[in-house]
């Protein structure tokens, strides 16, 4: 399982929720002032995944303003760019750094650099703050030399387009799927996150397409995956139309999974099982009859389902449920 560590407000008393949340923001991404009309009934709830160097995190909290200045800069100062991704109905944040003064509202992320000062505010002290937040040191970004990274610092930028609703797509997956990987997986799941934000800055700054083959060949990689991850039902879905649909041949198409060790057809095959065995091990699914779950990943035999969910995972669904039907009747 990746490293993480649940930071909660809630085990505390009230009158010592707001200093800990302060604590753990100034924290995570580097000393700020913060200041919050709601100190006396303050909650706040991340999610910290540790791959490598750069953290990433779904966060909720009650409103806030958050102030990084020069004397704290000259304080400490991690070099990160700080990039957040609102979710659907948080409270937009008006963000300020150099000159820039925007708003970013949900589906929308901004970027600032805790080199520099800035300032992020609640815009309404009644809706809570809640989305994903990355911490990543600027040496991790595969930029050209004396990119103006200046200019999209604190401007509010699609998450929902191109690179941003990528990244979008990935801080999402990470957030609930992060105890399907492995300790060895972070690495790489650090070089994804990494090209992810370097092609946000690229193409905010319409400045091209990430500096190296490497990169794009990676970025395209994450694209497919997304494609798949949206198709994942569809029990008609090959790897000649996924080649298509990109604009790429068959051949391409295997040579990109080929570099991650396995082929396109047995990447499907094992998110659809992720995913069924998700469903299987949730309570919300207790009562859905498992042909149902096998259909609606693309599986269209139950006996298919049923050998090839029991040659990955050493048992039968039936046995699955049935094993944790006994134990939530235990406790």
């Amino acid at each position: 399982m990746l490293p993480s560590t649940v930071l909660d407000s809630d085990h505390l008393e009230p009158g010592e929720r707001f200093d800990y949340w302060h604590h753990a923001l100034s924290t995570v991404i580097a000393p700020m002032e913060i200041t919050s009309d709601r100190t006396t009934d303050f909650a706040g709830r991340m999610r910290l995944i540790a791959l490598e160097d750069i953290h990433v995190f779904p966060v909720t909290m009650r409103a806030v303003a958050a102030r990084r200045t020069p004397r704290l800069i000259r304080q400490s100062d991690p070099e990160l760019l700080h990039l957040a991704l609102l979710a659907p109905g948080a409270n937009p944040l008006a963000v300020s750094q150099n000159t820039v003064r925007d708003v970013t509202g949900p589906g929308q992320l901004y970027l600032v650099d805790t080199s520099r000062p800035f300032t992020v505010r609640a815009t309404s002290p009644g809706l809570p703050l809640s989305g994903h937040c990355v911490e990543i040191p600027k040496r991790r970004l595969r930029l050209p030399p004396r990119t103006p990274v200046g200019r999209i610092l604190g401007r509010a930028l699609s998450g929902t387009r191109g690179f941003g609703g990528l990244l979008a797509h990935h801080l999402s997956h990470l957030a609930a799927q992060h105890h399907t990987y492995r300790s060895s997986d972070a690495p790489q799941l650090a070089t994804i996150v990494s090209d992810l934000v370097t092609g946000v800055i690229t193409q905010s700054l319409d400045a091209g397409p990430p500096p190296d083959p490497d990169s794009a060949e990676r970025l395209l990689l994450l694209t497919i995956k997304a494609f798949i991850e949206k198709n994942l039902a569809d029990p008609g879905m090959k790897p000649t139309d996924i080649a298509t649909h990109h604009h790429i041949s068959t051949r391409h198409l295997h040579r990109l999974f080929q570099r991650t060790g396995t082929t396109p057809a047995t990447y499907i095959r094992r998110r659809r099982l992720e995913q069924a065995h998700q469903d299987l091990t949730a309570p919300a699914h207790a009562r859905t009859p498992i042909h149902t779950i096998a259909h609606r990943w693309g599986f269209t035999s139950h006996a298919h389902f049923t050998r090839t969910y029991t040659q990955h995972y050493g048992t039968t669904p039936t046995r699955t449920r049935r094993v944790l039907d006994q134990e939530r009747q235990a406790s």
